[in-house]
């Protein structure tokens, strides 16, 4: 999880780390696989301002948790050294097995956490070390962003990454 950790807030090491989650896991559910395609990151610290960063009000998720917000479902970002956080946005999946490409962040949260028991230890979503093989990964702007990101001038981050696996 160590390749997680955000030290210089660049583009490149988003770019980085967006490599490693699509060639090097999947997301195991409960019943499927599923490759990540496409993602974007949200950073927020003194040194990198994001307005669009959910700011963790009700819960303060570590590096490497799932958190869940209005948008859909990221693996939260932290560094308490200086105090930055944020998440990777999931925005697509592709399930393995079934060739199937689900879009949109809310669709992937209800695919990756419904049809699991709330009354037993079930819920049993994880990211897990998986080999894919090598494809492009395009980078461009985020997706759907308000207000807020534009302040500062966010929304111009390339901060999205995304892959077209193959069936």
């Amino acid at each position: 999880m160590d390749f997680l950790k955000i030290i210089q807030e660049t583009e490149s090491e988003f770019a980085k780390i967006a490599d490693e989650l699509f060639h090097n896991f999947a997301i195991q559910t409960h019943n499927s696989l599923y490759r990540i395609s496409e993602i974007e990151f949200y950073w927020n610290s003194p040194n990198h301002t994001d307005n669009s960063t959910y700011k963790r009000n009700h819960v303060s998720p570590n590096l490497g948790d799932w958190f869940f917000h209005y948008s859909g479902v990221d693996i939260a970002l932290k560094d308490e050294r200086t105090g930055g956080y944020g998440g990777i946005l999931i925005r697509s999946i592709y399930e393995v097995n079934n060739n199937e490409l689900t879009k949109g962040p809310m669709v992937c949260a209800m695919k990756l956490f419904s049809g699991t028991t709330a009354f037993e230890q079930s819920i049993q979503t994880r990211i897990v070390p998986y080999s894919f093989d090598k494809i492009e990964i395009k980078n461009t702007t985020r997706v759907g962003l308000g207000k807020n990101a534009q302040e500062n001038g966010a929304d111009k981050f390339n901060y999205a990454y995304l892959i077209h696996p193959k069936k």
